[in-house]
């Protein structure tokens, strides 16, 4: 304890949690808790309330390792605690050409935390679900789309975190109080002032959030001039790009998110130290440089990064009813289960698998690989900004951004179809 005790300042449940009265992984979860706020510069913890582990994709037997051996220890959560999408569908990862070995490894990890008691969500959209965080809670959650969600749209404060202090939190309770968890330092200080724009949809808060967060740095953006209410699903697009091509970690919309009613509260009373004036120009520059290819041809189309919506399969339904998707074009979209029984329900699902799309569950598009798909497979398509990015280092082939629209005219032709944005 003794190499703790001056740096972080200490509860009396911290001292007795490394007395070893709760068992000895509570006191290693403690120890990596506070060796990681040394790190960071924290004086104190702070008590959580809810955890969303990202450490949830298998990378190697390191992490595995890790994971079991605090299970195999008794580990238990003891707050509220949803796991990530993980490496494989569990119910389809056969007939995905997935190597049963990789496929064992990776179920190994997520039964481990399902045994600490994570709830098995295996979902990169925490925020879809049940009991959400509210405004002001302390929370620790990874996956870097839900940390801007969670910190700018719920208003619950969490830091960018890695893996392995998501589940040593959930074990204890507690977190590191510094970076975001700090009042003063959720104050926005880069103002972005958008065009007045009509017709927004995903595609343009897609757009926008990658525009921002390259210009962002470590600085807190504070969007203006947005008149349309953005729904959840703007929302999760433009949450996603903006943690993508930057480091942002949470943004203010002025008149939408919680701690932004007035450009003045959400700068803090004080003055911007920067301001970007978009353009449209600027926003089609960067809608176009998201595609990565220019063929033609295309041989997939792959939605849900991050997972789908209900939202999402709504949207999708009405655009593919009666038509019929091209043969030699495979269309995937990811998502939870959750969304998957809400979307049957809705009586999307019949819809869009009678046009030719098939769905899966429990992986995200992030954990795709090119020994999934044929190797004759050479382009893909996307409505994701985030896929767009990682997309060709992840399954080796050029992909192409679009709206959704776009994505299914272009699966139903067998090529490339992109039109220009309808809110320009």
């Amino acid at each position: 304890m003794n190499d703790f005790m001056h740096q972080v300042e200490l509860s009396e449940l911290d001292r007795a949690i490394l007395a070893g009265e709760q068992g000895e992984a509570a006191k290693i979860a403690l120890r990596v808790v506070l060796k990681i706020a040394v790190m960071q510069g924290a004086k104190k913890l702070v008590d959580i309330t809810s955890v969303h582990v990202g450490g949830s994709i298998y990378t190697g037997q390191a992490s595995l390792k890790v994971i079991e051996t605090l299970a195999q220890m008794g580990a238990k959560v003891c707050v509220p605690t949803s796991i990530n999408a993980i490496s494989i569908d569990r119910k389809r990862w056969k007939e995905q050409n997935i190597d049963p070995e990789f496929a064992g490894y990776a179920d190994r990890l997520a039964t481990a935390f399902e045994q600490m008691g994570a709830k098995p969500i295996f979902s990169c959209t925490p925020y879809v679900f049940p009991q959400t965080p509210k405004l002001g809670d302390d929370i620790v959650w990874a996956e870097s789309n839900a940390i801007v969600y969670s910190n700018s749209v719920l208003g619950a404060r969490t830091n960018r975190q890695g893996d392995f202090l998501d589940i040593c939190a959930a074990i204890v309770g507690r977190a590191p109080y510094c970076g975001l968890h700090l009042e003063e330092n959720r104050k926005g200080n880069f103002v972005i002032n958008i065009p007045r724009l009509d017709n927004l949809d995903s595609s343009f808060y897609t757009v926008l959030g990658y525009l921002i967060g390259k210009h962002a740095g470590a600085d807190i953006p504070v969007i203006c001039g947005v008149e349309e209410k953005p729904s959840l699903e703007d929302l999760k697009y433009l949450s996603s790009t903006l943690a993508t091509s930057g480091a942002v970690g949470l943004f203010h919309m002025v008149g939408v998110t919680p701690e932004a009613p007035t450009l003045e509260a959400a700068l803090g009373g004080k003055t911007a130290t920067r301001t970007l004036d978009v353009t449209p120009e600027e926003l089609l520059s960067v809608f176009k440089k998201l595609s990565t290819t220019e063929e033609e041809k295309l041989d997939l189309v792959l939605l849900g990064s991050p997972h789908f919506t209900l939202g999402d399969f709504a949207e999708l339904a009405p655009l593919v009813e009666g038509r019929q998707s091209d043969s030699h074009c495979d269309f995937l979209i990811t998502t939870s289960q959750y969304v998957y029984e809400q979307a049957q329900a809705a009586g999307y699902i019949e819809h869009i698998e009678a046009f030719g799309a098939r769905v899966s569950t429990d992986i995200c598009l992030c954990m795709l690989n090119a020994d999934m798909f044929p190797a004759s497979a050479r382009t893909a398509m996307t409505n994701s900004g985030k896929f767009a990015h990682y997309g060709p280092g992840l399954v080796g082939k050029g992909v192409s951004y679009g709206s959704l629209a776009d994505c299914v005219n272009s699966a139903e032709a067998g090529r490339r179809i992109i039109g220009r944005p309808q809110w320009l």
